[in-house]
């Protein structure tokens, strides 16, 4: 049996390491606030090229080489796209594979170059879908919103020449003139733009937005004491279970917080509604996997009351153990390939989520179990004993 209350001194040294940054980080630093905490307008835009309609039917009506009675045809599609479309009769997939090959040779050849958002083959039709970006670079976008004196909006680029701009509440209030501003910049700067997506929040509400998600963390935080302390009341002490379980989600918390911080410093991450609703699936995360820890102690505790608290917590670590690491690393690893292949709408989100899991794993062992033994041990009251003790002096000497 591993003694994992024997590295206690190793595992306090880490915390500090990974707490002490944090808290810099955020005192320095504090939060890159979002939308939905700062206020503003968000928008996202994409950049079209010169290619229209014309172009597109003129090229697929030059294809050669297609099943005998195809016929190709081109229309305008969703947010800019085009669609190509080719009809035949042989009733085979191959030939219908066949024919979007030919497409995309042909637009290839007489067309800049595209972007392909989808293919559906069946027997009968073949329907290709893209779009044709323009050619523009950040700096572009920035001189353009300069000329309407937003350069100080924040520009991140999303997609082939697709981008997403926030621009902070402007001193009116009047966020839908604001919009039209920017839209009308960006087509008289660079060329025609199609809007993604386009949202607002109000300072008012953004305040509010805040406030709500304080009281939701506190609640839950208060919402765990309380429900610990009861599923371990056959222990002595249930509270203390409870306490320790909150020690080691501020612990969590406070390293997910303090990445943040610096990340918003280095990198631009952003804290917004998102974020919230991934630290409140991490407060969950984190006491789950210390109820497990705590649920075999109780357990081991019951068995044989008489037990050395020592082994009893070694025990629950180790019974726990390969159950907590299997579970995290699955998590992780799918969290690893959302960050990689997911977009950058969601990466905050699983960055916490990422961040947390971790520290969750790590605390459940390091932090809650050890806050338990130290008690039980009689340490940690030694302590703050001897802290008050030694205040106490203090007030008598200044006295005398």
């Amino acid at each position: 049996m591993i003694d994992f209350v024997g590295r206690r001194r190793v595992y306090a040294v880490v915390s500090l390491l990974m707490i002490i940054p944090s808290l810099i980080g955020l005192a320095l630093w504090q939060f890159e606030a979002g939308l939905d905490f700062a206020g503003g307008l968000e928008t996202e835009v994409r950049f079209l090229g010169d290619t229209d309609l014309d172009d597109v039917n003129e090229a697929v009506t030059g294809i050669e080489g297609a099943p005998e009675g195809t016929q190709f045809s081109a229309s305008e599609g969703e947010d800019g796209a085009f669609v190509v479309s080719a009809s035949y009769e042989s009733g085979s997939l191959d030939d219908g594979f066949a024919i979007a090959d030919l497409i995309g040779s042909q637009l290839g050849a007489e067309l800049p170059a595209s972007v392909s958002l989808g293919l559906d083959v069946d027997e009968s039709e073949v329907r290709t879908e893209l779009w044709f970006p323009g050619q523009v670079s950040q700096d572009e976008v920035r001189a353009a919103l300069e000329t309407v004196g937003l350069g100080g909006a924040r520009i991140q680029a999303t997609a082939d020449s697709a981008f997403r701009l926030r621009v902070e509440q402007p001193s009116d209030g009047d966020l839908e003139r604001l919009r039209q501003r920017i839209n009308d910049s960006l087509r008289g700067e660079i060329g025609p733009i199609v809007v993604l997506q386009s949202s607002s929040v109000s300072g008012t509400l953004s305040v509010e937005i805040a406030r709500d998600a304080g009281v939701a963390l506190a609640v839950a935080a208060v919402a765990i004491l309380i429900y610990i302390s009861l599923a371990f009341r056959r222990l002595p002490n249930p509270v203390l279970y409870g306490s320790a379980a909150i020690v080691a989600l501020l612990h969590d918390v406070t390293i997910v917080a303090g990445a943040f911080a610096i990340g918003g410093q280095l990198a631009g991450l952003e804290v917004n509604a998102m974020f919230v609703t991934a630290l409140l699936a991490i407060i969950g995360y984190s006491v789950n996997d210390t109820i497990v820890v705590f649920d075999r102690i109780r357990e081991n505790l019951l068995l044989d009351p008489r037990e050395d608290f020592r082994r009893v917590v070694n025990a629950a670590i180790t019974q726990s153990l390969g159950r907590s690491l299997n579970t995290s690393i699955t998590v992780v690893l799918a969290l690893l390939a959302l960050l990689l292949i997911g977009g950058v709408t969601i990466r905050p989100f699983v960055v916490v989520l990422f961040i947390g899991t971790v520290a969750g794993t790590y605390s459940s062992i390091a932090v809650a179990s050890q806050i338990v033994f130290l008690w039980q041990d009689g340490t940690l009251p030694r302590l703050l004993r001897l802290g008050g003790e030694r205040r106490v002096v203090r007030r008598v000497e200044r006295r005398v």
